[in-house]
């Protein structure tokens, strides 16, 4: 009905997104058997015509500035504007499934508190570059960051917004980590975390040396940023710096055509390099 507020709110922090963007919103107008939901599109400082796309789609999005630099201040911006009592979470290089909204919001009203759906590496290509074939088997591993670190990623979560209402939003500041220290502190709180693999999107890889390094020396600043805030251990303990190459081999043997360890060793030792990089330069 008009004007009747919306159920769920999607939130989804942007920045130079001109090309990604039309294929997420597509996505989401064409969900199946969803509740009603509105689409927010914070905008982050954007130098393309970002923000000329989001408000031009066919969704009708809003479009949102938020001015403090970094995703996690822009999904506040996001959050905070929210009519509806579920928010769901994405990013401009994902593309939902026809039944994302309506699997997460299932699993929410199934008693969950926070939900993290599967996200889905795309293939470019039939035959994939080596870039992308460990970035598709290693980065954004749902189920795993769920069970065994108690977070889910912001590719791809669903929250009730009385959970940010009583734990506080993500803290703006972090570059990197702030879904993993959110989900942590909501956790410890005492609110349930489920994976729903039903409520799954496809994100793009990343393809090339560039991106690979700028990812992982991201993530590590991040962890740097968590451990000076006493949030994370030293470097020396910290397995996300220490990434087992064998597990690594078999994650990406996974997900094609064998490969001689050999010649995977050379992208594994940037992907690590650059963690330690970041960690220690906390930039990211």
């Amino acid at each position: 009905m008009p004007g009747e507020a919306p159920i769920t709110t999607v939130v989804i922090p942007v920045r130079d997104e001109e090309r990604r963007l039309p294929g997420c919103l597509d996505a989401l107008s064409v969900q199946e058997g969803a509740p009603s939901f509105e689409v927010i599109v914070v905008d982050n400082g954007s130098t393309d015509a970002t923000r000329v796309v989001a408000s031009r789609h066919p969704i009708h999005a809003r479009v949102l500035e938020e001015h403090a630099r970094g995703p996690y201040a822009a999904r506040n911006a996001g959050i905070g504007a929210a009519r509806g009592e579920l928010i769901a979470l994405t990013d401009a290089d994902c593309h939902a499934s026809p039944k994302w909204l309506s699997a997460g919001v299932a699993a929410l009203k199934g008693g969950a508190d926070l939900v993290g759906g599967a996200i889905k590496q795309r293939a470019t290509s039939v035959q994939p570059n080596m870039w992308e074939r460990y970035d598709r088997a290693t980065y954004l591993r749902q189920r795993d960051f769920i069970e065994h670190e108690c977070f889910a990623a912001t590719a791809n979560l669903f929250v009730r917004r009385e959970v940010f209402e009583r734990v506080g939003p993500f803290r703006p500041e972090l570059v990197a980590s702030g879904d993993l220290e959110f989900g942590q502190r909501a956790t410890k709180a005492g609110y349930v975390l489920v994976f729903s693999p039903d409520a799954e999107v496809s994100h793009e890889p990343r393809t090339t040396l560039r991106d690979t390094w700028k990812l992982h020396r991201k993530l590590g600043s991040g962890f740097g940023e968590l451990a000076r805030s006493g949030l994370r251990g030293p470097a020396w303990s910290d397995l996300a710096l220490r990434i087992s190459f064998g597990m690594v081999a078999e994650q990406v043997a996974e997900d094609g055509p064998a490969i001689r360890r050999r010649h995977l060793a050379p992208y594994h030792l940037v992907a690590v390099t650059a963690r330690w990089v970041g960690r220690l330069t906390a930039r990211g």
